[in-house]
């Protein structure tokens, strides 16, 4: 068995109002019904309409019939008794005043109902529900009272223009006010204090709330403004670290290559000028990729036009590896991965650049080796060189395995660097090829 509150929802989706609004209806128009039964109830309780025999006229006086009085006696001598007064008001013979009265019914269910549709057409179901009360003028009831106010708060609240709701409301004010001398639905004289008082605290209270809302919102919005401002430095922070990093990454390799190969040509620049001569091409060739690169480094934090270029991959190694070659350094390339994101593309080719810097920094002329494999999911990148066979370079400043580090931790890898099994140095990475 279906029941009322699932019947009420079907009935509210069909008719494309809210479920609540039809609930509300169905009970201010129950309501109303009651209350117009129970106001025809209690005239029908009234004292029957006494019937006056007047001659020629029948008609009848609806007032309780007075009691008998003694006669007074009689003044003049004549001997009648004295007639009955005849008062307002005189209704024709055969008026029943103790039914339902239709217009008064009618009037309250029109209100009731209007609330049903007052979110989907505020406008109209405010003039609906107060047209009925102006049109029919009998017996608006509190019921429909309460129905034409909240038709008239939904008028306000939900209609599309503020100004046409209020030009609406204050029309049928001038018009109930110029039809009606007393108020509609009539109140004992207790309860107008709680009519003028009541409206007037709720006003404030939505004054208040009002303001609440603005204050609120503009905490929110300063809130916002200063997270916002924070967001941006920890940004530029954190794009200070990155070309930091992407600094070093350049200008330690190819200085690296530079000073490398400068000293072999100070030291065979007498016997072998041909080496020497050789030295140097490769240190004009390191300084120009080294500006090269730079420049794109600048170019990325105030670009002047879109002609940049990529950043470098796996696909330069074998430029990477040739210059390392040329200053001294013997280094072996296998590789046998397959395609990967960019990102780890970069981040692989910073990791092999690293590397190549230190063997060549730490142990110059020491056979050095590149491995680069998928293990499963996973890309490994392997540098490791020999012992040192010449002099080692002085000590490095340490930014460059903490920046790959760093780099690596964004790629959720995993960076090793340690002393090789058979002695050397490892640099290992493994970087998930996905990421």
């Amino acid at each position: 068995m279906v029941g009322v509150p699932t019947v009420l929802r079907r009935l509210a989706a069909r008719l494309g109002v809210p479920a609540a609004d039809l609930a509300l209806a169905v009970v201010l128009v129950l309501a109303g019904f009651g209350w117009a039964i129970a106001v025809s109830g209690d005239r029908g309780d009234a004292p029957a309409p006494v019937r006056l025999d007047i001659p020629g006229v029948s008609r009848m006086e609806e007032r309780p019939a007075i009691p008998d009085i003694p006669a007074p006696p009689d003044r003049f001598g004549t001997g009648e008794e004295p007639r009955a007064p005849i008062g307002p008001p005189l209704l024709p013979e055969g008026d029943d005043s103790g039914g339902l009265d239709d217009g008064m019914l009618l009037v309250n269910l029109i209100a009731g109902a209007a609330v049903a549709v007052r979110r989907r057409w505020p406008m109209s179901a405010f003039a609906v529900a107060a047209g009925g009360v102006f049109v029919l003028q009998d017996g608006l009831l509190w019921p429909g009272f309460l129905a034409v106010l909240i038709c008239a708060y939904s008028a306000v609240a939900y209609g599309r223009s503020v100004r046409w709701a209020g030009a609406l409301l204050t029309v049928a004010a001038v018009i109930s006010a110029s039809l009606f001398s007393q108020s509609i639905p009539q109140m004992p004289g207790w309860a107008s204090p709680f009519a003028v008082l009541l409206p007037a605290g709720l006003f404030a209270a939505a004054l208040r709330s009002a303001r609440e809302r603005a204050a609120a919102a503009a905490r929110r919005a300063a809130a916002l403004e200063q997270e916002q401002a924070a967001t941006a430095r920890a940004a530029m922070a954190e794009e200070r670290a990155r070309i930091a990093r992407e600094l070093h990454d350049v200008v330690s390799h190819h200085v690296s290559v530079m000073v490398v190969q400068a000293g072999a040509a100070g030291k065979v620049i007498d016997q072998r000028p041909d080496l020497a001569a050789g030295a140097l091409s490769a240190i004009e060739d390191s300084g120009r990729a080294a500006m090269a690169e730079l420049r794109h480094l600048l170019g990325l934090m105030a670009p002047a036009d879109d002609r940049l270029h990529p950043q470098p991959g796996l696909r330069e190694l074998d430029t990477l590896v040739d210059a390392v070659r040329a200053a001294g350094q013997p280094v072996t390339l296998r590789r046998d991965g397959a395609d990967v994101p960019e990102g780890v593309d970069l981040t692989a080719y910073r990791v092999v650049q690293e590397g190549l810097t230190n063997a060549l920094r730490h142990a110059p002329g020491a056979v050095t080796a590149v491995h680069i494999r998928r293990d499963g999911a996973d890309l490994l990148v392997e540098v490791s060189n020999e012992a040192a066979a010449g002099e080692p370079g002085g000590p490095g400043a340490g930014r460059g395995l903490l920046g790959l580090r760093e780099r690596l931790r964004l790629h959720d890898g995993t960076l090793q660097a340690g002393a090789a099994p058979g002695g050397g140095f490892l640099l290992a990475a493994r970087i998930p090829a996905a990421s």
